[in-house]
């Protein structure tokens, strides 16, 4: 009868850890996208509701026939204050999915990751520059993020395309408690951070007719817009994808929205 062999237990050997370390690696990654995800969807779903509550589509009173793809909103700040008291505005293009409201706090860091009602969530809220005074300065700087499910400031990529903006003409309205401004696209084009662009405070005057003959420059394309020395200017400002660098839209306002 054969002598049976004597098993010897298997040592725990560095090969072991290195798969343990990457299936607990794979299995964060695979956390960490989840949360992202359904981060993205609260978001989503938050500013979905939003709308439901205190942005309706209304029948424009001007005699004339409408602008193609502009649509006034009969946006109800009441309802918008009781839920965000930061909610100073709201912004609305016409051929693109931006449709968000604008916070002002003075700080440019707090809503980077928090909803209008001061709720945590990735995609933060559009605000507007702490070192503007209102959405009415002469140039006033609002930040959003480039939000990789397509929301928030993400649309204003399609802007860089020439063909995409003569297509669609850059249009927006801005909506305030104190009424609504047609603004159109005149510049868009990329640039660092610390660029002089971020600069407000201006008044009408030789200073400021240099800074709009720096961003006419600065723009990738002709858009065939013309901008005037008193224009007020709203820039719009986001992150590339890459983090490095910003994509900014600079428009002026044209003309005032008579609203019901």
């Amino acid at each position: 009868m054969p002598t049976p062999t004597k098993q010897t237990k298997r040592k725990f050997g560095l090969l072991d850890f290195v798969r343990i370390i990457l299936v607990l690696v794979i299995l964060c990654a695979l956390g960490v996208i989840a949360y992202r995800l359904w981060d993205y969807k609260i978001g989503t779903d938050r500013y979905n509701q939003l709308q439901q509550q205190a942005v309706q589509p209304v029948e424009p009173v001007q005699e004339e026939a409408p602008e193609e793809g502009f649509v006034p909103l009969d946006i109800d700040f009441d309802t918008l204050r009781e839920e965000g008291p930061d909610i100073i505005g709201w912004i609305d293009f016409d051929s693109v999915e931006i449709s968000y409201p604008i916070v002002y706090s003075g700080d440019n860091s707090y809503y980077l990751r928090r909803l209008w009602d001061g709720s945590y969530n990735q995609a933060g809220t559009l605000f507007l520059e702490g070192n503007n005074q209102s959405l009415d300065d002469l140039h006033a700087i609002v930040y959003g993020h480039n939000m990789r499910n397509g929301t928030m400031f993400a649309p204003l990529k399609e802007y860089l395309d020439p063909e995409f903006f003569a297509a669609n003409g850059g249009w927006f309205t801005l909506y305030t408690p104190e009424g609504a401004w047609r603004y159109q696209l005149f510049s868009i084009h990329e640039a660092e951070p610390d660029d002089p662009l971020y600069t407000v405070g201006f008044v009408v005057g030789d200073e400021y007719t240099e800074f709009l003959k720096t961003l006419r420059e600065a723009r990738l394309y002709d858009t065939g817009v013309t901008v005037y020395s008193d224009d007020h200017v709203l820039t719009l400002s986001t992150c590339t994808d890459d983090g490095n660098d910003r994509i900014v839209a600079h428009a002026r306002r044209a003309e005032a929205v008579e609203l019901p």
